[in-house]
């Protein structure tokens, strides 16, 4: 095994497995799958890392959830938004994420931060992109599924075709 206790890999880039530590802190690790070997790559408290391009995406523990990136080459951490995230995902020049509170939405940004658009009222997850769309799901209906164009504000029901 590679660790005696269970870790989430979530995400693959470039032959390392990146991840946050889930027992003594919640550090940014990453995992050469060459040789197998561990290694802290931030030591930040942080949740749910996404390599995106040159930068490393994640839910900021110390903005109470809220968005930030940081620059392996640079050494910097930039907040993206103070909003608290339930989830998130990134690529294609955009982040989509689901804002938590009184006012909960499906937000739209670019990775910069900037140009923040409303997408959808209400709870959401399951957020997944392709070359073209963004996917997700209300929270709590596994029945329905909606996309959009990515970075577009409008969005429809998906219906996959049916076969013949």
């Amino acid at each position: 095994p590679l660790a005696d206790y269970e870790i989430n890999p979530a995400c693959a880039a470039n032959g390392m497995i990146y991840y946050n530590g889930t027992q003594d802190n919640h550090y940014l690790y990453e995992l050469n799958t060459t040789d197998d070997n561990s290694r802290i790559v931030l030591a930040e408290n942080l949740w749910f890392p996404i390599v995106d391009g040159n930068y490393i995406y994640f839910m900021d523990l110390n903005t109470n959830y809220g968005l930030s990136r940081y620059s392996p080459s640079s050494g910097e951490i930039e907040i993206l938004t103070e909003d608290r995230v339930d989830c998130f995902n990134v690529g294609n020049g955009y982040i989509y994420y689901q804002k938590n509170g009184d006012t909960p939405q499906l937000i739209c940004m670019r990775t910069d931060g900037t140009d923040k658009k409303v997408i959808a009222e209400g709870n959401y997850t399951n957020i997944n992109m392709t070359s073209q769309y963004v996917y997700f799901q209300r929270f709590k209906d596994n029945d329905r599924c909606y996309h959009s164009y990515i970075g577009s504000t409008a969005y429809s029901e998906f219906s996959p075709l049916e076969e013949p």
